[in-house]
């Protein structure tokens, strides 16, 4: 049995196996061009570094803002402007020495992509080359100082593909004993039971309670596994097409995440946030039947699992639960993507509840309301609307209005490779908030929230949370996770105001990478 200390160092290594994702994807890029070379030699502006290397200086500054949340660089701002530059003292130094380590697990990355749907497919000999080589470099790497966190990052990329594939075999529910895995060991392909095998002895996993730590949650790699593709292609996000990720036609699934393995990550991981929704949901379903709202509408809906568990705690725990004969509730899944709408559909009647599902885009409510009336006869502004992790996730809008504030965000992000200003992104959220406004006036809209932290709080707090895994993954991908205050400010603006009983971060003190908010216009 783990104490709480060993607990708390084993979910750092957690943190930084996600981390390492991220850096083996995008540092072999940046070093083989040559660019990592010149940045920690010399500083460097952004949109100057993008000429000079004929880079899309969005991504480019999305690689560069993750170094600096690893503590490698620092940013200084002014206006529109960045500035990249070696942090001060010797640790970039040390790390630079051994960057190189990152090429043998994005070549691994490169080979086991997409496996987890395919458990019953043999690994090539060159796929075990590579994970040899890989083995190789974890071996060689000292643990100790920074070389101990490459070390860290490198196991990432090394067990993440198996602990998905483990973990999306078994299903929705975790690991929770070696039987378990087990189990799901004899539906992989042999060659993939033995290469496990070994990284398991290699690692001291087999059969340990370090290693039932991480299979346990298996599901807290799903969503920064899910995109490794685009990992993999950031070498031609920053340096080539800028719109690679978006060369597909309309109504095509999407190849910059693997979104079956996204919601299975999601569900999982993002269970520890549903109870806190919990008492929200009753003081609203608790009042007086005439004031309630006719049911729930969860834009981005995933697999429904938050949907799910929010209508049980209606008919379990409120008032409303008591009267669904006469004061039925209307359940609205909505989702941009259609691969999830059947995800939650096929979740709702494996539970035997009854709801709607619909496409729908998150910045475009107007266009929800008229399909929700016109198809299911309900109307928008009637529901409370609830979402999780999706704000960030809208199509960039260009604001209507220009910004005359300075930005106060901190965060890198791009569209189709151009960089945006922050000040751009900060009103862009603002006429988000004000589209939906009319729409959550009377109900309200409880939400769960991903965003960024300031680099350099980031690179003080090491292994504490995965942001530098959060940036990238959202901002090669073209999202917009801001800062808590940031988020509050513009949803402020928007005259939107916090129920503060109702909402909370993760951390508890700021700064957070998550937020809950009970919004009322």
């Amino acid at each position: 049995m783990l104490e709480k200390l060993e607990e708390r160092s084993l979910r750092k290594q957690l943190f930084y196996h996600l981390d390492g994702l991220a850096m083996c994807g995008v540092v072999p890029v940046l070093h083989e061009g040559g660019l990592l070379e010149r940045v920690f030699h010399a500083s460097g502006d952004v949109d100057q570094l993008a000429a000079e290397y004929r880079a899309n200086s969005g991504y480019l500054n999305v690689a560069l803002r993750m170094l600096c949340s690893q503590g490698l660089l620092e940013a200084a701002r002014a206006e529109d402007m960045i500035n990249y530059r070696p942090a001060v003292g010797k640790t970039h130094t040390d790390w630079y020495l051994h960057n190189s380590s990152y090429t043998a697990g994005r070549n691994w990355m490169k080979c086991i992509v997409g496996s987890w749907n395919t458990p019953g497919k043999a690994l090539a000999p060159g796929d075990l080359m590579s994970m040899e080589i890989l083995m190789d470099a974890w071996r060689d790497m000292p643990d100790e100082g920074i070389m101990s966190r490459i070390k860290s990052h490198l196991e990432g990329a090394l067990v993440a593909p198996f602990l998905v594939t483990l973990g999306t075999i078994h299903g929705i529910k975790p690991i929770s004993s070696w039987d378990d895995h087990n189990a799901a060991v004899l539906k992989m392909h042999s060659s993939k039971q033995e290469a496990w095998g070994r990284i398991l002895i290699l690692l001291g996993w087999d059969k340990t309670d370090k290693g039932a730590f991480f299979l346990k949650r298996s599901s807290a790699y799903g969503v920064t596994t899910s995109y490794v593709k685009t990992f993999i292609w950031s070498k031609e996000l920053i340096f080539g097409n800028g719109s690679y990720l978006w060369r597909i036609k309309p109504g095509e699934p999407e190849i910059h995440v693997d979104r079956t393995l996204n919601v299975w990550g999601s569900g999982g991981a993002h269970k520890a946030y549903f109870t806190h929704l919990d008492e929200v949901i009753k003081s609203v379903f608790n009042a007086p039947l005439e004031n309630q709202p006719s049911g729930l509408c969860d834009m981005g809906c995933g697999n429904g699992a938050l949907l799910l568990h929010l209508s049980e705690v209606i008919k379990t725990s409120t008032l409303r639960g008591q009267n669904l004969e006469t004061h039925p509730l209307e359940l609205v899944g909505a989702d941009y993507n259609q691969e999830a709408l059947i995800a939650t559909a096929d979740h709702f009647k494996q539970e035997g509840v009854d709801g709607h599902f619909i496409w729908g885009d998150i910045g475009d409510p107007d266009q929800l309301a008229m399909d929700i009336w016109r198809i299911h006869n309900i109307r928008l502004g009637d529901l409370m609307s609830v979402r999780s992790f999706l704000d960030h996730n809208r199509i960039f809008n260009r604001p209507i209005i220009d910004r005359p504030d300075r930005a106060i965000s901190t965060g890198a992000f791009a569209f189709r490779g151009e960089r945006l200003k922050l000040r751009n992104v900060e009103q862009s959220l603002k006429e988000h908030f004000l589209r939906w406004a009319p729409y959550v006036a009377e109900h309200g809209l409880l939400v769960v929230e991903l965003h960024t932290i300031d680099p350099e709080a980031a690179a003080d707090r090491q292994g504490d949370m995965p942001a530098t895994a959060y940036d990238a993954t959202h901002g090669f991908a073209d999202q917009y996770i801001v800062e808590v205050p940031v988020y509050d400010a513009m949803a402020a603006e928007a005259g939107l105001s916090i129920d503060h009983s109702c909402s909370r971060t993760f951390p508890k003190e700021l700064p957070a990478t998550v937020s809950i908010r009970y919004f009322k216009a």
